[in-house]
């Protein structure tokens, strides 16, 4: 693979340790980082490992990919900017809570991630654990429009300064985070437990009446989001979440052809 320059000097701590978020001195082409264990820079092959093995979560991947996104969703066609993607898109879903406020954001050569740290990291001393906050990492995931074939707590992202390979683009940071508190993250996936519906369209339009209808757009429709369903007045009647997420996401090819929801 080629190699790159990485223009971000070297590691905070010193040493120029190989092992650490941005520590190499040259970054290689397609090169991922841990959200676990060490955090460790290298080859997917390298550095990718099974939840089994995994004993530290550090950090949460929201993964924002604009072609997986429906027109609706505000994602531009043609040239991908990631500037405007997330200032136009992705930067209010993320201002409606604390917990995503905080993430830091990347611009991965072909879509956006976002990162939410967790300060301290949790560690995961049991199988329990590890089952525990797997499936928390999955219902975080699940609350915004993210690619929905991202993995869990096994999910690597880009390091800044290396270069994605299909777009030959540079990973840039476009927004430093701050840690979230673990007992933070365990709220959010209370409250989305509680009141499901209430929270995603909390987070998708800042507000539990949309007008219009975002499903239906009829004219003089309203939508108003309860804990667990929403009630159009208008053409729609009662509203899931899988109704809710199609005015974002496009739907995915079956493997027995036609479409399925993303």
């Amino acid at each position: 693979m080629t190699s790159v320059p990485d223009d971000r000097g070297p590691a905070k701590g010193g040493g120029g340790d190989d092992s650490a978020p941005g520590g190499p001195a040259t970054l290689r082409v397609d090169e991922r980082e841990q959200l676990v264990n060490e955090r460790t820079c290298g080859p997917i092959e390298a550095v990718s490992l099974p939840a089994g093995m995994i004993t530290s979560l550090h950090a949460i991947l929201l993964d924002f990919d604009p072609s997986r996104l429906a027109k609706a969703a505000g994602a531009a066609a043609g040239r991908f900017d990631p500037t405007q993607f997330y200032q136009r898109v992705v930067r209010p879903w993320l201002g409606r809570h604390p917990v995503f406020d905080a993430a830091e954001v990347r611009s991965s050569g072909r879509g956006l991630h976002g990162l939410v740290r967790l300060e301290p990291a949790v560690e995961l001393r049991t199988e329990a654990d590890q089952y525990k906050w797997a499936a928390v990492v999955e219902v975080v995931q699940r609350l915004l429009p993210t690619d929905p074939d991202c993995p869990g707590i096994t999910a690597l992202t880009r390091p800044v300064g290396s270069v994605n390979g299909k777009s030959r683009t540079k990973v840039t940071l476009l927004k430093e985070g701050r840690g979230v508190k673990p007992e933070a993250v365990l709220a959010l996936c209370g409250e989305a437990g509680r009141r499901p519906f209430g929270l995603v369209a909390g987070l998708l339009f800042g507000g539990d009446r949309v007008t219009p209808c975002p499903v239906c757009k009829g004219r003089g429709s309203r939508l108003d989001c309860l804990d667990r369903e929403g009630r159009c007045y208008g053409r729609c009647g009662t509203v899931d979440l899988g109704r809710l997420f199609d005015v974002f996401l496009k739907p995915r090819p079956s493997p027995r052809g036609g479409r399925t929801r993303g």
